[in-house]
């Protein structure tokens, strides 16, 4: 009888850690589904304000969209937030999938998507022109001051024109702190390229990067050389994420030069294309992880001085976004639930 009482006890508490354990529907207890939308999961989330959020995926057309093992062609997608449920908006393109996104506010969001360039102006998406061929780069600073970055050329919309621009590199991230302070990551070399306004100047990085991956027989394979991934500059500075075998970098730009932080220890591997994502107060947010695959997402923070704090997303995110006062939101896979994940502990605060 005690050994029967013992097993039941035993069965009853695996039971229980079994449910425990058991992926949610929802998410979980730090992050909450608010936008069920698979394609979501692998797309991107961008929020423009307060109350006001988008979130950009894709529906499978033709053949593969009533057969589950088949994929075809794609529909762009995007679902608009503001304030109370997700909804669906149409984009007024037939296929393709959604590249660079940004945005300068609620009523001026832009989107490179096959071979259309979109906007919407508060009201309605739009196409505002054929997409460059060579197109990776986008910078939205105001309504009437886009950038678009490609192969040695840049495109910029004044509110009613285009004008196509020589430029001496070929970009892939971009960030703008106003018109007359652009950044750019070299797609070729570990450079990043400055705009005042009127002249483009480059700095090599490459006193600054991280010589050699750090000596691990755990460490899955990775670049043998230091790579740039993403960047954001914010008043605090120029940030700038990188990897080196499986091993993360960050650099950080001011005034008086550039400083190079092995990240492996505080953020764990970090997701290559999601940008620093500033808090508000000075510091960033990341797309870290718990293991040296990178898969096990964390949501890893770096406060104005320094010190970082790594919390285990419990699934895959994709990327971050979050406005001075608005939730943090995240794109990604949390259990059984797939799309668009709002911070039940954290703000951007």
């Amino acid at each position: 009888m005690l050994l029967r009482s013992a097993a039941a006890a035993t069965a009853l508490t695996l039971a229980l850690c079994l449910w425990w354990a058991a992926p949610r529907a929802h998410g979980n207890d730090r992050w909450e589904l608010v936008a069920d939308e698979k394609s979501v999961a692998y797309g991107r989330v961008v929020a423009t304000g307060e109350r006001e959020a988008w979130a950009f995926g894709w529906k499978t057309v033709g053949v593969g969209a009533w057969l589950p093992m088949a994929d075809g062609p794609h529909r762009p997608t995007a679902f608009h937030w503001t304030g109370g449920r997700w909804t669906e908006r149409d984009l007024p393109v037939g296929r393709g999938h959604i590249g660079a996104v940004a945005a300068s506010g609620p009523s001026n969001v832009w989107a490179l998507t096959g071979a259309s360039v979109l906007r919407w102006d508060g009201r309605a998406w739009t196409v505002m022109r054929e997409q460059p061929a060579t197109a990776g780069g986008l910078a939205v600073i105001a309504a009437d001051d886009v950038w678009i970055f490609g192969a040695r050329r840049a495109w910029h919309y004044d509110g009613r024109t285009w004008s196509e621009r020589p430029v001496p590199f070929t970009a892939f991230r971009v960030s703008a702190r106003s018109s007359s302070d652009i950044w750019a990551l070299d797609d070729v070399h570990p450079w990043v390229h400055h705009f005042d306004g009127g002249t483009w100047t480059r700095t090599d990085l490459s006193g600054v990067l991280p010589k050699a991956p750090p000596a691990s027989g755990e460490a899955p394979p990775g670049p043998l050389h230091a790579g740039l991934g993403a960047i954001t500059a914010d008043a605090s500075g120029v940030w700038i994420t990188g990897e080196i075998g499986a091993s993360s970098f960050l650099l950080h730009g001011t005034g008086s030069g550039w400083r190079s932080e092995n990240t492996s220890a505080t953020a764990g591997r970090m997701t290559r294309d999601a940008a620093p994502l500033p808090d508000g107060s000075g510091g960033h947010w990341f797309l870290g992880s718990t293991d040296p695959n990178g898969d096990a997402s964390a949501l890893a923070h770096r406060t104005a001085t320094g010190h970082w704090t790594r919390i285990p997303t419990g699934g895959e995110l994709t990327s971050l976004s979050t406005t001075p006062g608005g939730p943090l939101f995240a794109t990604g896979t949390i259990g059984r639930a797939r799309g668009v994940f709002r911070s039940l502990a954290l703000t951007s605060w």
